[in-house]
């Protein structure tokens, strides 16, 4: 709804940064949800309101993971490793990397 209110301009003045965190907590929801389209366009639009919104680039790097766009997904994910100060110690980070990993890597040989 808060979206909704912002969007149709009921309420004003809503800055960038907060209409980015709006769209990355929906994005989640779809996520929990198993809706991967709707929470990779949510992030979309959060990561136009604030192309630095570490979190938006990891649920969209999830998202895409599930809709089967790894290089995507992983050109994301090496963004969001990137930002975090201590990328090790971001353990589903680090999960979705291996994951991802191994998909493309499964891509690349072919079948026997």
């Amino acid at each position: 709804k808060a979206i909704w209110l912002v969007d149709t301009e009921q309420v004003s003045g809503v800055p960038s940064d907060l209409r980015s965190i709006l769209h990355s907590n929906r994005s989640f929801a779809h996520i929990k949800h198993g809706k991967w389209a709707d929470a990779e366009k949510d992030c979309d639009a959060a990561l136009a309101f604030n192309a630095g919104n570490t979190k938006a680039k990891y649920r969209r790097a999830l998202a895409r993971s599930n809709l089967d766009k790894n290089a995507e997904a992983m050109e994301d994910l090496r963004q969001v490793l990137q930002e975090l100060p201590d990328a090790q110690s971001n353990k589903e980070a680090m999960e979705l990397k291996q994951g991802l990993e191994e998909k493309l890597r499964k891509k690349q040989v072919p079948p026997q």
